[in-house]
């Protein structure tokens, strides 16, 4: 169905008398408060509309561009915006209680103390978005996309009298998602990408993660009783102390291997022999030359026999990441120069972050916000500019790739 324009007649008509009602509503100038009633908003242009308090709820909405607009504190409980565009757009407080957002493109929008419970999120695409003490219980994010989300600041929510609703994110991508703190207790998280997740002091008790990829997964202080592991990749995820940690005290606590006889014994004697078999071979070594007569040659002098010192080898270069602006900027940064390399780095840099990357041989990196981002190559400035983009860095500079 055609997008119904905010200026024309007809449908969009109606849609513009209702903007302009709303907007003298929230003057406090008379008008009335949005509520549609009645008017299709199926495929609507509202975007950048000012919204905030109105009430759609259970509207038709499928479709509707609403990038940067402003619906805080808006009811939209059982309406549908399934394939609707919700880049951008504020939803601070909203009632989504119930909704349908199938396949919604919500790119950076803020979710703040929304309420999502039982909302329907199946494939929609949430990468950057914030959703700080949002109500998920019994959400449905299956195959969505939350790379790169924020969910709070970290710090544990107070244990609440009750588990939420178990709610589904089956196959949702989550890389690098911050999910600190945050209540998952019996989320359904099979095939989930936890990848780079940081998932420190998260509840995840009677979670499903089954063959979930937590590949370098920051778990530190999480609950994980009862949760569903099988098959799940853990490799480099970080657990209480670190793998690194665990990995020296395993090792500073083996016992020293000893070879054992056929009785399962070492015999002391067998021992003590070898080590005057040695002692005497050694000996002989320095006595022989003066036996044989060479004992006038002299024994070569330290300064003689020392090694020309070793050119000292010059420090790693490093790549200095900054975030500038308001926005900051989301970035994947991967070795070698192309997006098959080891990944160094995924996630966002908000304003003011500053993070030291080792160049190497080379970087390959995405930026979600080049704009946002300003780099250094110790003297050099790297200029990271345009829209989102892969670039290459080296030690001869940056190169934006092409498309």
């Amino acid at each position: 169905m055609p997008g119904i324009g905010g200026g024309g007649r007809g449908r969009g008509g109606a849609v513009a008398a209702m903007r302009r009602r709303h907007a003298q509503w929230l003057a406090g100038r008379g008008g009335r408060r949005a509520n549609a009633g009645g008017t299709d908003l199926e495929g609507a242009d509202l975007t950048g509309a000012d919204l905030r308090r109105a009430d759609l709820t259970g509207e038709n909405m499928r479709g509707a561009r609403l990038t940067r607009a402003r619906l805080s504190n808006a009811v939209l409980s059982g309406a549908d915006l399934s394939g609707a565009d919700l880049r951008a757009c504020s939803l601070v407080g909203a009632d989504l209680g119930g909704a349908r957002l199938i396949g919604a493109r919500m790119q950076e929008a803020n979710l703040a103390g929304a309420n999502l419970r039982r909302a329907v999120l199946r494939d929609a695409d949430l990468t950057g978005a914030h959703l700080a003490d949002a109500a998920m219980e019994g959400a449905d994010l299956s195959g969505a996309n939350l790379l790169a989300t924020t969910w709070g600041d970290g710090a544990p929510a107070p244990e609440p009298v009750a588990a939420p609703a178990p709610f589904s994110m089956a196959g949702a991508d989550l890389r690098s998602a911050a999910l600190a703190g945050f209540d998952l207790r019996g989320a359904d998280l099979t095939e989930a990408d936890l990848t780079g997740a940081d998932l420190r002091g998260a509840d995840l008790r009677g979670a499903r993660l089954f063959r979930a990829r937590l590949e370098g997964a920051l778990l530190d202080g999480s609950t994980l009783d009862g949760a569903d592991l099988g098959e799940a990749d853990l490799r480099a995820a970080h657990f209480a102390g670190g793998p690194a940690r665990a990995a020296a005290e395993t090792a500073a606590t083996a016992p020293v291997a000893a070879v054992p006889t056929p009785t399962g014994g070492i015999r002391p004697g067998l021992v003590l022999a070898a080590a005057l078999a040695l002692a005497a071979s050694v000996a002989l070594t320095f006595a022989l030359p003066a036996l044989l007569g060479g004992g006038h040659e002299p024994l070569p002098s330290a300064a003689a026999s020392a090694r020309p010192a070793a050119p000292a080898v010059a420090a790693p270069a490093e790549v200095a990441l900054e975030a500038v602006g308001p926005e900051g900027s989301w970035i994947e940064v991967r070795e070698g120069a192309t997006r098959s390399g080891r990944l160094v780095f995924r996630g966002l840099l908000g304003p003011g972050s500053l993070r030291p990357v080792p160049l190497g041989t080379g970087l390959w990196m995405r930026v979600g916000n080049p704009d946002g981002l300003r780099g250094t190559l110790g003297d050099e400035a790297l200029a990271f500019r345009g829209a989102t983009g892969d670039f290459t860095v080296d030690a001869t500079g940056i190169v934006r790739r092409a498309d």
